[in-house]
C-alpha cells in the first residue's frame, strides 16, 4: 500500500500513528515509500482504538499550516471518518486501507462537513476490476 500511496503522488505534510506495532510499522514503511522523513513521524497514544469523534478530535488540534495529514489508526474509527468524510463509500476500510480526500477549508474543521472530493480509496485486495466500486 505504501506504493500504492506513492504512485498516487499523495504527500501529507503530517503524518501521525497509532502507536500500535502493526500501526506505526505501517506509519514508517509509508514514510520510507514517499521519502518522508523518519523523524518527524509522530506517534499519539490517543489514536489506539479511537473512535471518529477522537478521530476528528485529533486532526482538528493540528497546525492549520500542514496542508495534508496522514492518519494511521484503527477501525471501526477510522471506517466511521472515512463515511463521515465520503457519506457511503465503505461498510468497512480494511486492514491497511488508503482513504484520501480533499476538503476545501484553510481549517482542520471536520465536523461541520464540508464538501470533500475522494482522491483515492484502496486497500490491498483491490483489483482493477473492482477499481470502480466504492461500496466493498
Amino acid at each position: 500500500m505504501a506504493r500504492r500511496i506513492q504512485q498516487a503522488a499523495i504527500r501529507p505534510s503530517l503524518i501521525i500513528s497509532s502507536p500500535a506495532v502493526r500501526a506505526w510499522t505501517t506509519a514508517k514503511a509509508v514514510a520510507k515509500a514517499i521519502a518522508y522523513p523518519s523523524e518527524f513521524l509522530q506517534r499519539d497514544a490517543q489514536l489506539y482504538l479511537a473512535d471518529m469523534d477522537a478521530l476528528i478530535d485529533i486532526v482538528e488540534a493540528q497546525e492549520n499550516g500542514f496542508n495534508n495529514i496522514l492518519v494511521v489508526a484503527h477501525n471501526p474509527g477510522l471506517t466511521n471518518l472515512a463515511n463521515h468524510l465520503c457519506p457511503d463509500l465503505t461498510d468497512n476500510l480494511p486492514t491497511s486501507g488508503v482513504v484520501s480526500v480533499t476538503i476545501d477549508s484553510d481549517i482542520w474543521d471536520l465536523r461541520n462537513r464540508k464538501p470533500t472530493t475522494l482522491l483515492l480509496y484502496d486497500y490491498p485486495k483491490r483489483t482493477r476490476e473492482t477499481a470502480g466500486v466504492a461500496k466493498k
